[in-house]
């Protein structure tokens, strides 16, 4: 498939990522409406993304996307889980951080983890 249209959408995905790390390190004057603009981006764009993919694919097949931070994109049941074990390992090593610790910040990994294993307990019952 062709690499370029793979590229773009890789492009834009992680725009989402980093308008979010932009989201939350606004502190000037202006720092409400760049929050909130920045807010709106990252909430839209992958709504919008998601379109372009699912429509592209119907009209020229798959995209196939490089591999991301070492993760295969193969899209198999063991590599799915595979992954998300990793998520959870990752969680639960980074969260024994000191600077992590107030009960409320563990409360919100705790959340975090709650979704990560029902995910994976939602992909392990559709094998």
């Amino acid at each position: 498939m062709n690499p370029i249209v793979a590229k773009f959408v890789s492009t834009i995905l992680s725009s989402r990522t980093q308008a979010h790390i932009f989201h939350w390190q606004t502190q000037d004057d202006s720092s409400f409406a760049k929050h909130k603009a920045l807010n709106e981006y990252y909430d839209e764009i992958v709504d919008l993304i998601d379109g372009l993919v699912e429509s592209y694919q119907g009209k020229y097949g798959l995209i196939e996307f490089k591999p991301v931070n070492g993760i295969d994109n193969d899209c198999s049941a063991e590599n799915i889980l595979r992954y998300f074990d990793l998520l959870i390992k990752f969680l639960e090593n980074e969260r024994k951080a000191e600077n992590l610790q107030d009960s409320w910040i563990q409360n919100q990994l705790d959340n975090v983890s709650e979704l990560l294993y029902s995910t994976k307990y939602k992909l392990v019952n559709l094998q």
